[in-house]
């Protein structure tokens, strides 16, 4: 059973790469299939968070997401 995925943060400057748990539920691999298709890491390097899709028992990055900009 997978428990963590490879990973490589996709942050500009960083690229961390290694094996990680889910952040945002680090129990989805305690089932047989994952409740969730979108799983979210967050770099031990850098402390970025990112988003991916679960592909069988592999991950693709989803875009990072742009930072808002706040009204001036």
């Amino acid at each position: 059973m997978l428990t963590d995925y490879m990973v490589t943060c996709p942050h500009i400057g960083c690229h961390w790469s290694g094996s990680l748990l889910p952040n945002s539920n680090q129990d989805a691999w305690r089932t047989a299939v994952p409740s969730t298709r979108i799983v979210s890491f967050r770099c031990p390097r850098c402390l970025g968070e990112w988003h991916a899709r679960l592909i069988g028992d592999d991950v693709k990055p989803l875009p990072l997401e742009e930072p808002a900009l706040s009204a001036v």
